[in-house]
């Protein structure tokens, strides 16, 4: 609330399911007139191994997380998510078919693929 200048204390949220892995979040658009924004979050969900590479979207301020896609159902690891132009984000992640290290995939979408809206 005041900037970064102090911080409440750390909570874990049971809706963000996560095997011990290096995820992604980033508010992806400035709030509309409504005062909403879209913020994203990416990880492999699963509580044990690292698979299934997924985008969920939070449209009250990563309170609650609604909305999911997944980019890839497979072996995954670490993500990085980046706001782009026109509506749309990336997500860059370890993905393969063995074992989580075999490619760095970027996967382009529109912020509606998530969102449904």
């Amino acid at each position: 609330a005041d900037g970064g200048e102090t911080w409440t204390e750390a909570r874990s949220d049971a809706a963000l399911v996560e095997p011990v892995c290096q995820a992604g979040l980033v508010r992806t658009t400035p709030a509309d007139a409504e005062g909403r924004s879209v913020v994203l979050f990416s990880n492999p969900a699963d509580p044990s191994k690292r698979v299934n590479m997924t985008v969920r979207a939070s449209l009250d301020d990563a309170a609650t997380w609604p909305h999911s896609r997944t980019l890839h159902a497979g072996p995954s690891a670490y993500s990085c998510l980046v706001p782009l132009p026109a509506g749309e984000a990336g997500c860059l992640y370890e993905a393969g078919e063995k074992n989580s290290y075999e490619t760095i995939t970027f996967a382009r979408f529109p912020l509606a693929w998530v969102t449904g809206e």
